[in-house]
């Protein structure tokens, strides 16, 4: 452990620490030093305690609001991934969705195509049946004789 010494509010601290600490000592004491400028600034130069009590409160109503951004920043962060989760799950109906209707497509053009083929065969055998090649005689349909 090492002594380091910091200064907050003009006054003198001596703090020990692990070697591999100082440096966030050294951070923290500087932002409560800020604070406690700040508060002497606007009510004087207070009691050592006074002074260290109110930087604390002005620091944790810092952290606490930090603390509430991160809360809500945390759960928007929940939401996104929801949202995105949501959105693959879509994306893979929509894939899905797309798939069948190709099969879909591919059905129906071939069903076309077999109604084609069944039109033309009908067609045909109804010509056939109309017009017998060996007679002369016409089979009547249900059109009206004009002469």
């Amino acid at each position: 452990m090492t002594e380091l010494e910091i200064s907050i509010g003009g006054r003198i601290f001596s703090v020990a620490c692990d070697n591999e600490e100082q440096e966030k000592v050294k951070e923290a004491a500087a932002l409560i030093n800020e604070e406690a400028d700040s508060i002497q600034s606007q009510l004087g130069r207070l009691p050592e305690a006074k002074m260290l009590l109110l930087s604390a409160l002005m620091i944790a109503d810092r952290l606490v609001d930090v603390q509430t951004e991160s809360k809500t920043f945390k759960e928007k962060s929940e939401d996104l991934v929801d949202l995105k989760n949501k959105n693959q799950e879509l994306e893979r109906h929509r894939n899905s969705l797309q798939s069948d209707y190709q099969k879909l497509e591919i059905l129906v053009e071939k069903m076309l195509a077999k109604l084609e083929m069944v039109s033309k065969s009908s067609d045909r055998k109804s010509d056939m049946f109309l017009t017998d090649e060996n007679s002369t005689r016409q089979i009547e349909t249900d059109q009206p004789k004009l002469f």
